[in-house]
């Protein structure tokens, strides 16, 4: 009895060693903040996303820097939102996405080396090849914990919704969502700015809301700016701070309407 009850605390002692540990090295892993990643997502250089406001020395186009750029809003480059994206060379404004810039089996297992990498290319050279964010005026050491946050815990499109990338524009069928919850979150947490009809502002479509989502692969970004924020104005605290499963109800709602052509707006 005496052996068995001394296994037992052996056992149990063993059990909380491994725990604190595994936790320890979550903590280690999860230092950075997640949300905070999905800006730097976007555009890392802003005041928002923990950046200086400004672009690094030598950079006259931020798209370059922008990891949304290659990677993808949905981090799946080629074979995401972006698989018809242009770029260099065919444009010289911003670069394209290219083979391996899909990061998906990299999920739960980037390091902040990966995100630091240091064999990149120069400031002053822009073209597809990912930048070395350690030189000068580049990520901040907090943001690269930020972003190494963002790749292995944060929400995905891929969370939510399966894509064809075969289709034109990419098909987004969303997972057990709701379209009439949808309806009403929109109306809560969106209408506010957008309006009902969602031409309330100047997004840049013709169309709003509806013409911004019938373009190609826009379901992809729009969930990122739902779910962590795009600017100070459309933070995520702006947008009630919305689940992933939030977003996909409201994208659902809205693919609704996107689907009738004869829709001009989103209260139609």
């Amino acid at each position: 009895m005496f052996v068995f009850k001394k296994l037992k605390w052996f056992f149990l002692i063993g059990i909380v060693v491994f725990y604190m540990s595994s936790f320890a090295a979550l903590g280690e892993e999860t230092s950075g903040g997640m949300y905070r990643g999905g800006l730097i997502w976007n555009n890392w250089t802003k005041t928002f996303a923990g950046g200086s406001g400004e672009l690094p020395q030598g950079v006259d186009n931020k798209d370059f820097l922008r990891c949304k750029a290659c990677h993808g809003w949905d981090a799946l480059g080629l074979n995401g939102g972006y698989v018809r994206r242009s770029g260099y060379p065919d444009k010289t404004s911003r670069p394209k996405p290219i083979e391996g810039a899909d990061l998906s089996n990299l999920f739960g297992k980037v390091t902040a080396a990966m995100v630091k990498y240091e064999k990149g290319r120069d400031w002053s050279v822009e073209d597809n090849r990912m930048p070395d964010f350690t030189q000068a005026g580049g990520l901040t050491d907090q943001q690269v914990a930020d972003v190494v946050a963002f790749l292995n815990h944060g929400s995905k499109i891929t969370d939510v919704a399966v894509l064809d990338i075969s289709k034109k524009p990419v098909e987004y069928t969303f997972i057990h969502a709701s379209v009439d919850k949808g309806g009403e979150l929109y109306a809560k947490s969106c209408e506010a700015c957008h309006g009902a009809d969602g031409n309330n502002l100047d997004i840049g479509y013709e169309g709003g809301v509806l013409g911004y989502f019938r373009s190609d692969g826009k379901y992809s970004e729009g969930f990122i700016k739902m779910i962590y924020g795009a600017d100070k104005v459309m933070s995520r605290a702006a947008q009630d701070s919305l689940t992933a499963e939030q977003a996909r109800d409201i994208l659902a709602w809205i693919q609704a309407k996107v689907d009738d052509p004869n829709k001009t707006g989103l209260d139609q």
